[in-house]
């Protein structure tokens, strides 16, 4: 944790089925020095999908879900894509990520739609690839596999979450909403490794997404869901999910392409809700949650009966989950533990190494070709909005979306560049405009929604101009 910065941390065993340690350490909240308890709400961010996926399960299990029917068989009004994918698609392509549609992670986090209104904005969307060929992950799939759960159960996902899984394993605690984790009193604030140092973030609303991230529980509840998986769904001599339910997640569905990130692990597939490996040549079965914040893991070792959860509250590139839950494993499995401190200083260094001691120049590569007025106005994407650009007094533009304002610096002809991240738009995202023989730009074209690490890019997203 010193090594990386973590302020907090707190870690769940299961061992046979049983559980074998909680455990907290350091802090829920650095300025305040406030300490981290068994109790300690954290964001389990994509752990959520495992979540939803189960509760799919079991009603596939009931007869009442057909995983490999098109979806708009049960939700008529779900419209997933632009083209034949959106008649096509079914609730397990959305579950394991092989829909090829982008991730457009964007268009949720500006926090401008709530849950009903960007479902049917994905309508607007391009698929990138065609349907069950390539692994690419996306939140925005499994909000919408929620809806499918909902419509078929006819309550909300909050209210089928609490009835399915979270009353009966005694999750009282855990929480469904970004204001249900604000109002706990012992909850996490979350951290990011800045350039400079470990920098304090808001928490990210992801509640237009909330079957893809929005849980939020602590060690000792995550220690009921993880009994659950490892115990085929047992819960205190009860079955609150079926056996064959839990074993169809566990099943491989499509290869992801990723390398391994250690020696000891093997091949990485995507079965439903979860990734699948082998560390030191033991089944592995696992999921990270990454929100801004906090990183989390989920994982166990189903031919062994041992998992862990660790539960943390800093972001960005933190391997320090990943690396406790392996530390774990070496020891239950009675194998000579690895170097993970050696290893982790090395990571970090190589990473410390990699960082630029510049920040890039705001400075206009050239004066731009035309009068800046030939830029401004409002520009419409039918799923991202309304794009605002205005004129700076020093020659430059400005930008503004769903609340995210920015300034852009000119690039060469007709094209700028974001001087400064208004997340999630990115300090150097490329913006041009493009005329169709008038004085005024007539388009504005940006690879808007392509995150800097995401596999399946989405490309240019054309905004038309408001006439």
């Amino acid at each position: 944790m010193a090594l990386a910065e973590v302020p907090g941390l707190a870690l769940t065993v299961v061992r046979r089925g049983r559980p074998a340690l909680t455990r907290a350490y350091g802090k829920r909240d650095v300025a305040l020095g406030l300490p981290v308890t068994k109790r300690t709400l954290f964001a389990l961010g994509s752990i959520a999908k495992s979540f939803t996926v189960l509760g799919l399960s079991m009603l596939a299990d009931e007869g009442r879900l057909d995983w490999d029917a098109p979806v708009r068989s049960q939700a008529p009004k779900l419209r997933l894509a632009r083209g034949p994918l959106a008649d096509r698609v079914s609730a397990r392509d959305l579950v394991t990520h092989r829909t090829g549609m982008p991730r457009h992670d964007a268009l949720w986090y500006f926090g401008a739609y709530g849950r009903d209104e960007l479902l049917a904005r994905l309508r607007f969307l391009t698929p990138a690839a065609p349907l069950g060929t390539v692994f690419a992950y996306n939140n925005l799939m499994v909000a919408a596999a929620g809806r499918v759960l909902a419509r078929i159960e006819g309550a909300a996902w909050e209210g089928v979450m609490r009835r399915r899984l979270l009353a009966p394993l005694g999750m009282v605690r855990t929480r469904l909403s970004l204001a249900g984790f604000r109002a706990a009193p012992d909850r996490a604030s979350g951290y990011f490794p800045g350039q400079d140092g470990r920098v304090a973030i808001p928490p990210r609303d992801t509640d237009a997404i909330a079957p893809a991230a929005a849980i939020y529980a602590d060690a000792i509840e995550m220690g009921r869901y993880l009994r659950l998986l490892v115990n085929d769904g047992m819960f205190e001599g009860r079955r609150v999910a079926p056996r064959r339910a839990l074993r169809e997640m566990r099943r491989a569905r499509i290869a992801t392409g990723r390398g391994r990130s250690y020696p000891e692990r093997g091949a990485t597939s995507y079965g439903m809700g979860f990734y699948l490996s082998r560390y030191r040549g033991h089944p592995l079965v696992y999921h990270p949650g990454v929100i801004d914040g906090f990183a989390a893991m989920i994982s166990f070792l189903p031919d062994d009966g041992i998992g862990v959860v660790v539960l943390s509250n800093l972001s960005g590139s933190n391997p320090v989950p990943s690396i406790v839950s392996y530390a774990v494993y070496d020891r239950l499995l009675g194998l000579a533990p690895l170097p993970w401190i050696d290893r982790l200083r090395t990571r970090l260094a190589a990473r410390a190494a990699r960082k630029s001691p510049n920040a890039p120049s705001t400075a206009p590569s050239a004066a731009p070709p035309r009068p800046a007025q030939s830029y401004v106005g409002d520009y419409l994407h039918p799923a991202y909005g309304r794009l605002s650009i205005r004129a700076a007094p020093d020659g430059a533009l400005s930008g503004a979306l769903h609340g995210a304002r920015f300034t852009l610096i000119h690039a060469g002809g007709d094209a700028w560049r974001v001087a400064e991240t208004a997340w999630p738009i990115r300090a150097g995202l490329r913006v041009s405009f493009r005329f169709d023989g008038g004085a005024r730009a007539a388009r504005l074209v940006t690879p808007l929604a392509d995150g800097p690490t995401y596999r399946l890019q989405a490309g240019d997203m054309v905004f038309a101009r408001v006439k």
